[in-house]
């Protein structure tokens, strides 16, 4: 009798062992695959092509502005029809991958308009962003800087804040180049921007950087303290 008793002690021990043994294993398995989605993300989302610049810009304000911290205002709702005239195309490349705290997204357009339009746009840069009435933001205005820091005069929305840039670059000859990037830390990792749009100190502002520092034209201020205005195109 006291054989069976053991032998069904045995049984039970092996079957709690066995038990244990891949529970320990299946929270191995969701830590690996939690620590792997923290540093690499879901897969790179690619988009290229003037023909779905309106459609992405809209669908990433909409659905990931509260991820991205940034309404990509720099960027125009629309591409006019002169930037399409007399055989040009603007270039329109985005860039979006979802990681667990902020995404690593690369946005690049660059138009050449008619001179009404490039006009038009820049007279737009310096308006005074629009606001929410319970959603008072720090800054109403992009920041301009025609300093040697960048090639050419840019209109800052983010500078180095939270990891980001965002700003609209005047080209001259009515060009305009517009820049956004998140978590894009090292030169090699930008895709589609030239370079040279790039400020010269990029690799070097992001080093000891906190997220409060830099400049944010989307920054806010509440009875919670200071947070990322989540502007609505």
């Amino acid at each position: 009798m006291s054989d069976k008793k053991d032998k069904k002690g045995k049984k039970i021990l092996i079957g709690v062992l066995i038990g244990l043994g891949v529970s320990i294993m299946t929270i191995f398995v969701a830590f690996v695959v939690f620590i792997i989605y923290f540093f690499v993300g879901d897969p790179v989302k690619v988009t290229k092509g003037a023909d779905k610049y309106e459609s992405t810009m809209h669908k990433y304000t909409k659905e990931a502005v509260n991820k991205v911290h940034s309404g990509l205002y720099t960027f125009p709702e629309t591409i006019p029809d002169s930037a399409f005239s007399e055989g040009k195309e603007p270039v329109f490349y985005f860039s979006y991958k979802d990681t667990f705290n902020s995404p690593t997204c690369e946005v690049y357009l660059e138009c050449e308009y008619s001179k009404e339009d490039y006009e038009k746009e820049i007279e737009r840069l310096k308006e005074k962003i629009p606001s929410k009435p319970d959603d008072p933001k720090l800054t109403e205005y992009l920041m301009y800087d025609e300093s040697e820091r960048f090639i050419n005069p840019v209109y800052i929305a983010i500078d180095k804040n939270g990891h980001s840039y965002e700003y609209a670059m005047d080209l001259g000859d009515n060009k305009i180049a517009y820049i956004y990037t998140c978590f894009k830390l090292r030169l090699i990792k930008i895709k589609a921007i030239p370079k040279e749009y790039l400020p010269k100190d990029f690799e070097k502002s992001f080093v000891n950087l906190g997220w409060r520092d830099g400049f944010n034209v989307y920054l806010t201020q509440d009875t919670e303290g200071f947070r990322t205005f989540d502007y609505d195109r």
